[in-house]
């Protein structure tokens, strides 16, 4: 009789005890598991718009403070013809007539300035120094091979923003000497009196399936019509003016 109750007293869970624990379980990993999936997503997403901001931030600042240096001359009184003689076409940028300062790229999809340096500290684009009385051609273009904004300065190309999904330059051009742009245009005619230009960028997220649904965007930010991308990334328009405070005499 006492042999019987240790036998009772040590049997183990019964099977039903074991199917309830079981389901029990599950619901548990489930539950953590979809938290950690919905974390997970919430962080990349996240990440992807803080990346977008990021570059878009740069690239307004990188380009603000670039198309600035158009027309600088290391000595004021000297004439725009003589600071900056005829040039021609190299280094994806069109010929230059003297005194001509700003153009648009060979390819269309950039824009091309030249300037002198203002300071013995001055540096190009991709951060080398500029010598003294030489007049630096710059070409800022966007490669949709790479998704990025690239430079041309001095003989050589180096990467200044990635993550792009398109860029668009329009310049300002002014047509009643006033020095205020009146119009912009994509596509300026030869010798246009280019006061200012705009430029209009789109970043797109590096993860894909991560926007709920498809993320409309206008690009340009002043188009009326949304674009529907093909893909589920997060985009981000944003655009910017950049005044040549340099072309008055």
């Amino acid at each position: 009789m006492q042999r019987l109750e240790q036998r009772r007293q040590q049997a183990g869970i019964s099977l039903i005890e074991l199917m309830i624990a079981l389901l029990i379980s599950s619901f548990l990993i489930l539950g953590v598991t979809t938290m950690f999936i919905n974390n997970k997503q919430a962080y990349t997403y996240q990440q992807n718009q803080a990346g977008n901001q990021e570059n878009g931030r740069f690239a307004l600042l990188m380009l603000n403070q670039e198309l600035a240096k158009a027309g600088y001359r290391a000595l004021a009184q000297d004439d725009f013809q003589i600071a900056f003689p005829a040039s021609s076409a190299a280094g994806g940028c069109p010929a230059f007539a003297a005194g001509q300062l700003v153009q648009r790229s060979t390819s269309g999809n950039g824009v091309c300035y030249r300037y002198q340096r203002y300071s013995t500290n001055t540096r190009d684009c991709l951060g080398n120094a500029v010598a003294a009385n030489a007049v630096v051609t710059t070409r800022l273009e966007y490669d949709a091979a790479s998704g990025t904004l690239q430079c041309t300065a001095q003989g050589v190309t180096g990467q200044l923003v990635t993550g792009l999904a398109g860029l668009q330059f329009q310049y300002g051009v002014d047509m009643s000497s006033t020095r205020r742009a009146q119009s912009y245009v994509a596509a300026p005619d030869a010798g246009a009196s280019i006061v200012a230009v705009r430029y209009s960028l789109l970043f797109a997220g590096t993860t894909n399936n991560i926007a709920v649904g498809q993320n409309n965007y206008f690009f340009p930010l002043s188009n009326t019509t949304a674009t529907t991308p093909t893909d589920s990334r997060i985009y981000r328009s944003i655009a910017g003016t950049t005044t040549l405070r340099n072309i008055s005499q």
